[in-house]
């Protein structure tokens, strides 16, 4: 049997449209391969773009992340930030200063757990942290993404301490100057009758000789010089006191005050105990500053039981002396510590109320101010504090 492929022009035909085709297909393929290399080149200029898009970005991400974490640190108020649970995530260098080395290690801790204990949220918020009192302004605030979920909380904690201790040093000024001004005006009408009064019952005691009625005439003038000696207190607090300065040895006027009061340790049966090695000079004015001294030191003297301890203190703090005098007396209640400074008031029971006020005076006049810290049943702290040696003159005086 014979099979018949054709002739060869056709089996040339067929070849030729084989090859046609083929042709066709690799030009179509070579558009598709020219399309896919125009796309793929597009695909890498845009991911090489977006790349360096998401660079940047991440970029200025970081630098405001940084300036963020630098902000934070930098920052007195101390901030605390929580996650949902209320657990610590985060906190600045200031909330390490003040609330000790636990929060400095307490990412992933309960509030609650770092050591200090906060009164409450608001303008009279007392906080407590490493043994020390602070008067604070607190708040708490929700942290909060753009879709609305809370993502956590934020502690915000401003220490007014000193803001407040400075608005009751002003205020405490503000009466004692206004007051001043009162007693200067009653000193001022009172002596006049009383020196007539005391010159007549002089006179009387005179006329009298060796009478019995005499030593009523004696009695009238001891009366009048005792009322003398309180209005001559009186004075000296209403007068405003202008300091010779001059460079004060510390040490040195705690030793003349303690000398001059010896008698009545000796007789009162307490113990004084001093510390002043390397207390710093001061500017002052010796012989004001040795009533400063007395004024406090009386005070202890007779808060103090018998075979009590005295303890006289003088340190440096901020360049700054400090005379800090210590009793072991009945303290005194929170709602009198400010009025002891007021002229009158004494929780003694014969004492004038002047001693105070006029130390009082006298360290606003060297531009010091006085600090009491005190318990009831423990004892009370009378702190002095004086501006650094150099910085004040006589016109910040006078």
């Amino acid at each position: 049997m014979h099979t018949s492929n054709g002739s060869p022009a056709e089996r040339i035909r067929h070849l030729n449209e084989a090859f046609s085709s083929f042709t066709v297909a690799s030009g179509a393929l070579e558009q598709y391969y020219e399309k896919l290399q125009e796309t793929v080149r597009h695909l890498t200029i845009e991911l090489r773009d977006r790349n360096a898009r998401l660079k940047t970005a991440l970029a200025e991400a970081e630098t405001a992340k940084d300036n963020l974490r630098c902000v934070l640190q930098s920052m007195d108020e101390v901030v605390v930030v929580l996650d949902p649970d209320g657990n610590m995530t985060m906190a600045n260098r200031a909330a390490t200063e003040m609330l000790g080395p636990a929060v400095a290690d307490g990412a992933g801790k309960p509030l609650d757990s770092l050591g200090f204990s906060l009164g409450k949220c608001g303008a009279d918020a007392v906080l407590v942290a490493n043994g020390k009192r602070y008067d604070v302004i607190a708040s708490r605030s929700n942290v909060v993404d753009p879709s609305g979920a809370v993502r956590g909380s934020v502690l915000l904690v401003r220490d007014v301490t000193k803001m407040k201790e400075l608005e009751s040093q002003f205020e405490r000024n503000r009466r004692l100057i206004r007051m001043g001004e009162m007693a200067a005006k009653i000193v001022h009408e009172i002596r006049n009758p009383l020196c007539s009064i005391e010159l007549y019952a002089t006179m009387l005691e005179s006329g009298l000789g060796g009478a019995e009625e005499a030593k009523l005439a004696r009695g009238i003038s001891s009366g009048i010089r005792s009322l003398n000696n309180i209005l001559t207190n009186m004075l000296l607090f209403a007068k405003r006191q202008k300091p010779s300065l001059t460079r004060v040895d510390t040490a040195g006027i705690v030793d003349e005050a303690l000398f001059l009061l010896e008698p009545m340790i000796g007789s009162r049966g307490v113990r004084i105990e001093k510390c002043v090695t390397g207390a710093p000079c001061l500017d002052g004015d010796p012989e004001l500053l040795k009533q400063v001294l007395l004024n406090v030191l009386l005070n202890a003297i007779h808060a103090t039981p018998e075979e009590g301890r005295i303890r006289v203190a003088a340190r440096e703090e901020d360049d700054a002396a400090v005379i800090e005098v210590s009793d072991e007396g009945e303290g005194i209640r929170e709602e009198d510590r400010e009025r002891i400074f007021d002229p009158f008031f004494s929780t003694k029971v014969k004492g004038t109320g002047l001693g105070l006020a006029i130390t009082s005076r006298i360290m606003e006049a060297h531009g010091g101010f006085i600090k009491v810290r005190s318990e009831v049943g423990r004892g009370s702290v009378f702190a002095l504090h004086f501006p650094p040696a150099g910085t004040l003159s006589e016109e910040a005086v006078t």
